[in-house]
């Protein structure tokens, strides 16, 4: 039977990710685990902008993003929303049925053979988009201010775009993979 072909993650070296020893067990430092510091910061981030934009906006994160999405791609579908920003399905079905019914999203199917509806914002919601972004921005500005405009820059670049780029991979592989 002819040999596999190595796969990334057959190839990646776990002995320089870091782990610490509890009583004979490898186990996860989570000061140095990626998954778990991109996690930890995504949830707390996410978490708090819902709350203070349902407070101050009348809107939650999901609904936000999926306002900002729209801003990027006019007349887009539900589907490539959540391919995108990675949304489950019945998540942003439900944001955006709720944008519809306060009028902040106007949805339509282009195709009677086709089921998918095309959404873009309306007048109110890019009024709405216009007064969250300067929110989400400082938020964001916050969160950066002990970095260089240069270090952003690094950050951006040699972590999270590169490891956004290795989703795909990442949902490819299973169990039989390690």
């Amino acid at each position: 039977m002819p040999e596999r072909a190595d796969t990334d993650a057959q190839r990646t070296d776990s002995t320089n990710l870091p782990a610490l020893d509890r009583d004979g067990h490898a186990v996860l430092d989570l000061d140095g685990y990626i998954p778990f510091l991109i996690s930890a910061i995504g949830n707390k981030w996410s978490r708090s902008s819902s709350s203070l934009y349902l407070k101050e906006f009348g809107v939650g994160v999901t609904e936000w993003r999926i306002i900002a999405m729209l801003a990027i791609e006019p007349r887009i579908t539900a589907y490539r929303t959540c391919q995108v920003i990675g949304l489950d399905k019945a998540a942003a079905s439900r944001a955006l049925k709720a944008l519809e019914g306060r009028g902040l999203v106007r949805s339509w199917q282009q195709d009677p053979q086709n089921h998918r509806k095309l959404s873009e914002l309306t007048p109110d919601g890019w009024a709405l988009h216009d007064r969250i972004i300067q929110t989400a921005r400082r938020r964001e500005a916050l969160m950066l201010a002990d970095l260089s405009r240069d270090e952003v820059a690094t950050l951006a670049e040699l972590l999270l775009r590169r490891l956004h780029r290795r989703i795909p991979d990442l949902l490819a592989i299973d169990s039989e993979d390690f």
